[in-house]
């Protein structure tokens, strides 16, 4: 068994477990919802957009010249938002590069019914001061918001009953140019490799995707953005059940060699 055959088996097992206690608890809360970036893709850089300062401002201009981290997602989100803002500017401190300078941060809302105000405000409150320079929040019409996230492979959907967003966690890497160079699916980073992905990007490149394991892993409910319980429960079962077969698996393929002919 190759190492490409233990992920697919791990993931499928994570795939099974997340199917089965979705259906066991309800309608899938994943529908419509996804975090597929696709790589190489062409952001359209003439969308217009609005800053925290009030500021018409287009996306390509909003990039500045520079490689950027992209993240989606709204002000009102009290759990998955904040957390991934916080993933996201943990890495990039610890990345080495110098915000600003060799990066810039956008945060762009997929709610219309943002105001400049209340992103200043949010902006203030969850970028650390000495990383502001680099981020710029945005808001914009419906129409540009989902242009946007339809570029990016970013899925989401508006819930009336609830008055909230139901959406996945993860940023995405752009070249200076707005081409979509590597993804990062959940709420914590590498630094290492947020780094090198941005570097990258300055020059234009592609990096490699992500595993889909960890695609599959770091999925959260998009209702609570937190892990359910039982979802968690049937994960690491899953998960232990491959580990001890591939270990079972390991074990017979040694006693086969050591076997005398």
């Amino acid at each position: 068994m190759s190492v490409r055959d233990l992920l697919a088996g791990a993931a499928a097992a994570c795939f099974v477990a997340v199917s089965w206690a979705a259906a066991a608890h309800g309608p899938d809360p994943t529908r419509g919802v996804a975090f597929e970036p696709r790589l190489g893709t062409q952001l359209p850089m003439g969308l217009p957009f609005t800053d925290e300062g009030g500021r018409d401002l287009p996306l390509g201009r909003a990039l500045g010249g520079k490689p950027a981290v992209l993240v989606l997602g709204y002000l009102a989100c009290k759990d998955l938002c904040p957390t991934t803002l916080a993933g996201v500017t943990q890495a990039l401190d610890a990345s080495g590069l110098a915000p600003g300078r060799d990066y810039r941060a956008l945060f762009v809302s997929i709610d219309p019914r943002e105001t400049a105000a209340g992103l200043r405000r949010e902006r203030d409150a969850r970028i650390p001061a000495d990383f502001r320079s680099a981020w710029t929040f945005l808001r914009g019409d419906a129409p540009s918001v989902a242009r946007l996230a339809a570029a990016e492979g970013f899925r989401y959907r508006y819930e009336p009953g609830r008055d909230a967003f139901a959406h996945a966690a993860g940023l995405v890497v752009v070249t200076p140019g707005g081409v979509v160079s590597g993804d990062f699916p959940g709420v914590r980073f590498d630094p290492h490799a947020l780094g090198a992905a941005l570097r990258k990007a300055g020059e234009g490149g592609v990096s490699a995707p992500p595993s889909p394991l960890l695609l599959l892993c770091y999925h959260f409910d998009p209702l609570t953005g937190r892990y359910t319980l039982a979802i968690l429960d049937w994960l690491r079962a899953a998960i232990a059940a491959f580990l001890a077969g591939a270990a079972f698996w390991a074990w017979r393929l040694r006693a086969r060699k050591a076997a005398p002919r």
